[in-house]
């Protein structure tokens, strides 16, 4: 094990296994991955089970009630995608959510949601269909060796005896007491009697050699996968955990029916591709934040032909107007492909590319970047009309909501490689911290809030329908390298996760980096009307002053979020693997 470390990021990287590697965010879960390795699973076994762990002891960030997207690759599986992306109940409606209203601009702090009572992120109606745990087990059911059973386990145990309270639960749970302290079964799941976050009490957070830390144990939820275990994934869409989901969520106020969950299978088909480079990037169709990385990248390909052509201070100025063209394209034009018409494949085209290269190699900023949040700048101004620019007719219907949604927050993501050349890539989600806030009382499952995907204004590319896919932030990729090197790519942390993978995806590909340098260079972040920058590029503030740089200094903070917290595993030929991600006990 190698430990690189800079004033960006602190990174652990992992080169040396005879079966594979996986990695995540959680050495429990990852741990978990391993082990199916030694009992004979694959790639796919051990990116399931490690995610299934991960959806029981990171409640912070993710649920298997949850949502998200796979891709897996092979030398005899062409890129496929497993989309399980955000879904809306059926009874969902496009005024659901009452627009909060302000004098002036709206806000752009994140988190401040304008939608009166915080609605579609907190509480029974902020929940989209749970789809994760069905989507997984039915990957690994596909493309697997093992046995649900087998994957399955260690989230059981998980669940039942418990994950160890860390700093990250303490800091999230407080930020998010009031809404956990609403809802009495996540109450008693990861409060105490006083009402504080348990392991909040006692000398544990000085370090480990003062005390232990309190365990979240997760009975309800426990017995739940030991039945979908014994009775098969079917009792998630057609059985006794469905009706259970069902009935609660009724209970509690909010509209998930049990057509929701017989429809919530996921799509199983051939990825999309773009050529890069020397590489083919893999991802989902799906309306996600790998949509946005890819373009950004095809953008920037046309606008550095050749990087060594071109100065590292004006590289990376084409990579910030590279990003902020898709972003802007972003919050204007994505949404779901199947209610709206978004011009996807024009956005990804290389003609439509180039045309923007041209632009960014003016130097130029983004027209209006410098008013307000750019998801509500653009939510009403397109910057550009790719099907103008790629096919000279301009788009007939233009949308005009009124407003638009913050970004949330919440997400996890697990990579894997095999000694066979398999690797796999699963980010997903509760969409927020604690998700919805709500427990079920019946099953265990923490519903998400997946609603706060949709732009709840009327009028939007991803406007609120009954049945529709919510724009993610979520967006794994796989980076298929021409010489046979196979790269999964993913991240958490919101919308910043597409600046990284994009970045990522340039280190591995552009200048050839290990796992581990690809996860320590330092990154930007061009999601928000800052341009954000480590202090590992501080001294490239005077080059970018116009596009109103903030810099982000170096904190002795373990779990870093400003430039997500990404993590990658390769197949690197001959049976060898490697793996990395941020923080150095995060990995093995």
């Amino acid at each position: 094990m190698r430990t690189h470390s800079s004033k960006a990021t602190e990174v652990s990287e992992h080169t040396s296994s005879s079966d594979g590697t996986v990695v995540s965010a959680h050495d429990l879960a990852t741990r978990a991955g391993m082990a199916m390795y030694e009992i004979g699973g694959n790639a796919v076994d051990a990116a399931v089970a490690t995610a299934l762990v991960c959806g029981v002891i990171e409640p912070t960030e993710t649920t298997l009630a949850g949502s998200g997207f796979m891709l897996i690759a092979s030398d005899s599986i062409a890129p496929t995608e497993i989309d399980f992306g955000p879904k809306a109940p059926a009874a969902a409606r496009p005024d659901m959510f009452e627009l909060q209203t302000y004098e002036g601009d709206l806000p752009s702090v994140l988190g401040l949601a304008p939608v009166v009572d915080n609605a579609n992120v907190d509480g029974p109606l902020a929940a989209g269909v749970p789809r994760t745990l069905y989507a997984l087990l039915t990957a690994q059911e596909h493309f697997g060796r093992l046995t649900a059973h087998d994957v399955l386990a260690p989230a059981i145990a998980a669940a039942r005896d418990g994950f160890p309270v860390d700093a990250w639960f303490l800091t999230s749970a407080l930020s998010d007491l009031e809404r956990l302290r609403a809802d009495p079964t996540a109450r008693g799941v990861f409060l105490d009697e006083q009402g504080l976050p348990k392991g909040a009490v006692g000398s544990a957070g000085y370090g480990p050699t003062f005390g232990q830390y309190e365990r979240i144990h997760q009975e309800l939820l426990a017995s739940t996968l030991e039945h979908v275990a014994e009775h098969g994934k079917e009792s998630l869409t057609h059985g006794a955990i469905a009706d259970a989901l069902v009935q609660s969520s009724t209970e509690l106020g909010g509209i998930l029916a049990r057509e929701d969950l017989e429809s919530s299978a996921p799509y199983i088909g051939p990825a999309r591709l773009l050529k890069y480079r020397n590489a083919t990037l893999a991802a989902s169709h799906a309306p996600s934040g790998a949509l946005t990385t890819l373009e950004s990248l095809a953008i920037y390909q046309q606008a550095v032909d050749d990087p060594r052509d071109v100065s590292d201070d004006e590289r990376l100025r084409r990579l910030a107007l590279s990003l902020r063209h898709a972003f802007a394209d972003r919050y204007y034009w994505l949404g779901d492909t199947d209610f709206s018409n978004p011009p996807v494949d024009e956005l990804l085209s290389n003609s439509y590319a180039q045309a923007i290269a041209d632009e960014v190699a003016t130097g130029r900023d983004i027209p209006r970047w410098e008013e307000n949040a750019p998801w509500i700048t653009y939510a009403d101004f397109p910057v550009h009309d790719p099907r103008h620019i790629v096919h000279g007719q301009p788009t007939e219907a233009p949308w005009s909501p009124t407003a638009a949604s913050t970004p949330t927050s919440g997400t996890t993501h697990v990579s894997a490689a095999d000694a066979d050349g398999m690797v796999v890539a699963i980010t997903h989600t509760a969409a927020n911290h604690f998700g919805s806030g709500i427990v079920c009382p019946r099953t265990g499952l923490l519903f998400d809030s997946s609603m706060a995907w949709f732009n709840a204004a009327q009028g939007s590319a991803n406007s609120i329908r009954g049945g529709g896919r919510a724009l993610a932030n979520m967006g794994p990729v796989l980076a298929l390298h021409d010489d046979g090197r196979k790269s999964a790519i993913g991240a958490s942390g919101g919308r910043r996760i597409i600046s990284a993978v994009a970045q990522l995806a340039i280190e591995l590909i552009d200048n050839g980096a290990t796992a581990g340098e690809a996860i320590a260079r330092p990154r930007i972040d061009a999601s928000a009307q800052q341009l954000a920058l480590p202090e590992a590029l501080e001294a490239t503030t005077a080059v970018l002053a116009d596009l109103n740089p903030t810099t982000v200094y170096h904190a002795n903070d373990p779990y870093p979020m400003d430039f997500s917290r990404p993590n990658i595993a390769r197949y690197l030929g001959n049976g060898a693997t490697e793996s990395a991600i941020a923080s150095a006990h995060f990995t093995a």
